[in-house]
């Protein structure tokens, strides 16, 4: 007996060890989000905890180890949430407010629809994956936009964390896309849907957006070019390994962003593709960016796209020649 209460006791002082954070999902308003997915990540551990805000917004994540946390909230509709660096001490009680900012800064217009249909999945068609005449899974179809499963986390060189905080400083005023340049290889088919046509020795990428419009991958066993001439979207060579179609690009130039937050890349950067199309109605795509010169380590992004077999590219023009005198900055 006396066993058991010395284990209860040390449950129980075990129990009270952890610390709270709690408080209200709100939306830029001041209303009350309810359904939103708090997530607190010990950044010693690595350890995640979670939980959902009530109908009236509030949520509350017990039995925290001490330690140092990164709060997130990913929710569709909203800009994703992070706070990086909240301390839980022993058994107290953090109250911790999260404000979310939806992608219509909560005013009239079609943008906030348009992000979540992006981010969205969308019916699709079911059957087995289609394969050419010879053999090799068919990549041909519409597709709508590519949806981010897993962005990754690129590990910065110092200059580019100098780059990205002068870009965010700026409210990205000089991305590319503000003066209708091109927004480089990993927004292609990221916002508008894509069409791709598969033959037996070259598969043609064409895009709804700026990108610019098109890609070629050459699957008839060339190389690279021995000393290609930098540009946005770079050289693509292509092979199968199985079921994968394994798209190899280099020979970029360096003035595209890898992302809306502005993360750059140098003309060294290469770029792995790996396309699988496990089932008639969805691709997955993996990309790993390699370029030692930004990145400490080569930084993989997974994404996933829906078969949009009712629709087709449509023609797609820049006219933001007006605008780029208006963008505000420091």
């Amino acid at each position: 007996m006396r066993f058991i209460a010395l284990l209860f006791c040390a449950s129980t002082a075990f129990a009270q060890s952890g610390g709270t954070i709690t408080g209200a999902v709100l939306n830029l308003p001041g209303d009350a989000v309810p359904n939103a997915p708090v997530q607190a990540t010990n950044a010693g551990t690595s350890a995640v905890y979670k939980a959902e805000s009530s109908g009236k917004g509030q949520y509350t994540l017990t039995q925290l180890p001490p330690g140092t946390y990164e709060v997130s909230v990913a929710l569709t509709g909203y800009n994703p949430f992070i706070q990086k660096n909240v301390t839980v001490t022993g058994a107290k009680v953090l109250h911790l407010d999260i404000h979310l900012i939806d992608y219509q800064l909560d005013t009239l217009g079609d943008g906030k629809e348009f992000r979540i249909d992006l981010l969205s999945a969308h019916p699709t068609p079911a059957g087995p994956t289609p394969h050419t005449a010879e053999g090799k899974p068919d990549l041909s179809g519409v597709w709508y936009a590519q949806r981010p499963v897993d962005p990754g986390k690129p590990e910065p060189l110092p200059w580019v964390e100098a780059l990205l905080r002068e870009r965010a400083a700026n409210n990205s005023k000089d991305a590319p896309g503000a003066r209708c340049l091109t927004r480089g290889i990993l927004a292609a088919g990221a916002l508008f849907p894509y069409k791709l046509v598969q033959t037996p020795t070259l598969l043609v990428m064409l895009f709804e957006d700026d990108i610019p419009s098109h890609r070629q991958v050459f699957l008839d066993g060339r190389s690279h070019p021995k000393d290609p001439n930098p540009s946005w979207m770079g050289h693509s060579i292509g092979h199968w390994e199985g079921d994968v179609l394994v798209v190899d690009t280099v020979g970029f130039n360096d003035r595209s962003w890898l992302d809306p937050q502005g993360h750059p890349h140098t003309e060294k950067m290469r770029v792995i593709e790996r396309i699988r199309r496990p089932d008639l109605g969805h691709l997955e795509i993996e990309f790993t960016i390699d370029d030692p010169a930004a990145y400490a380590k080569p930084w993989i992004i997974k994404k996933v796209a829906d078969l949009d077999p009712g629709d087709d590219v449509g023609e797609y023009v820049c006219e933001n020649n007006n605008d780029p005198e208006h963008m505000v900055g420091k």
